[in-house]
């Protein structure tokens, strides 16, 4: 087993035992031809809030029956408080939360698949039969996008979602407003990156990309939220120009500096998506679990708007979950923060209220509110739908979220 030195992960730390049980389960199984690490591990930037990443070759005529005893080799590993599937043409992807907790990928793909580019570095942790040649055959490069490229994202984001901001504000739509408030503030987030230093707004991964700013950059980025009305919402008081203001240095900036303009005039929002089945919803509420403790990596490195903007999709899956609640099997529009029952709604603009403390303080405490209703009503749509209710994720990610400073205590 090799791993390039990390300074950041102890020798004996979760991380690293991790790695070290999944080579002895895994090796041992025959259907297993080589593992890899990938990811921060592979390339000795991991941290303490780091996911595991890794990487196993099985043969295509194997592939069906080692992904029937997925569940029992993950056990196997650790004990697991939470796991989800998905299927591509050449691999399967399996996201599982260990307890901990620790976030694992897995990718089982066949060895056929192995010289194909690759877009993230690996370490071998066993290979047999060599395969890891094959891997090397074509380099790694890692996948990076111009400044540029990434300004002219940016710049056909910002209108669409400051017209979003402003109807919502019109609307009264509070859930809706938040998550077009932290968009904007990403959007922000990632200027302010772009101009702060370009080579690593390229980097692959928000997380990594942001870790050039500090703390003293991004905290002035969340000014807007401190200018939310006592009663929000209030049309007559609450406004999108505090957003734009902060917006608006850095879109001249960017165009001053790469000559492309960042139009900051909302356009009207476009057609709402279509109903999702209340099923899909639900799985998407137990899904999010399974990444909810990225919030300890975003509020541990500084990253307080894609803290916002975590629990503003929270916040907004919450919302529908309570609608699926209370109607069942219906289809769950996008507009459904829209068409809470009022103590529903009641839950869900308490669990904003905070956001007129502005900064990071209302940020952690909208954190807390919102878990605990977004808790609320997963727990009440899966026993509506008779699906389970994956308590001791739900309890357990909570729990370290509370240990990572992340949440607040609610009674001081």
């Amino acid at each position: 087993m090799s791993l390039p030195p990390n300074p950041h992960l102890a020798p004996d730390g979760r991380h690293l035992r991790f790695v070290e049980s999944a080579h002895r389960v895994l090796s041992r199984d025959p259907r297993v031809k080589a593992l890899w690490a990938g990811g921060s591990l592979a390339d000795g930037t991991a941290d303490r809030w780091s996911d595991v990443d890794l990487r196993l070759a099985v043969a295509d005529d194997e592939r069906p029956a080692f992904m029937a005893g997925i569940e029992e080799t993950l056990q196997a590993i650790c004990p697991v408080l939470g796991w989800r599937t998905r299927s591509t043409r050449s691999a399967e992807l399996v996201v599982v939360t260990f307890e901990g907790p620790l976030r694992a990928d897995f990718v089982v793909t066949s060895p056929e698949s192995l010289d194909r580019q690759r877009y993230e570095p690996v370490a071998p942790l066993f290979d047999p039969h060599g395969l890891g040649a094959r891997l090397q055959q074509i380099p790694y490069e890692p996948s990076r996008r111009t400044p540029r490229e990434l300004l002219e994202r940016e710049a056909a984001q910002v209108p669409a979602e400051a017209g979003r901001l402003q109807c919502a504000i019109e609307q009264s739509s509070i859930v809706r407003a938040m998550q077009a408030q932290a968009n904007l503030l990403e959007s922000a987030q990632r200027l302010l990156l772009l101009l702060h230093d370009p080579q690593a707004a390229g980097l692959p991964g928000p997380k990594h990309a942001a870790d050039a700013l500090t703390a003293n950059d991004i905290e002035p980025l969340l000014a807007p939220l401190a200018d939310w009305s006592d009663n929000w919402p209030n049309p007559a008081v609450d406004s999108i120009e505090s957003t734009l203001d902060v917006l608006r240095p850095l879109a001249s900036a960017a165009e001053d500096r790469y000559g492309i303009a960042v139009p900051l005039q909302p356009q009207p929002p476009g057609r709402d998506a279509d109903p999702r089945p209340a099923t899909r919803v639900v799985e998407a509420g137990c899904f999010l679990l399974v990444h909810a403790m990225v919030g300890a990596t975003y509020y541990n490195r500084g990253m307080y708007t894609g803290l916002l903007w975590g629990y503003a999709g929270a916040a907004r899956l919450a919302a529908e979950l309570a609608y699926a609640d209370v109607r069942g099997d219906a289809p769950v529009p996008a507009d459904a923060p829209d068409h809470l029952r009022p103590e529903d709604a009641a839950v869900m603009t308490g669990a904003l209220r905070p956001l007129r403390l502005g900064g990071v303080p209302g940020i952690r405490r909208v954190a807390t509110r919102v878990a605990g209703a977004y808790s609320l009503f997963l727990e009440r749509a899966c026993a509506r739908l008779s699906l389970e209710y994956p308590e001791r994720l739900d309890h357990a990610v909570s729990d370290y979220l509370q240990r990572e400073g992340v949440f607040t205590d609610e009674s001081n």
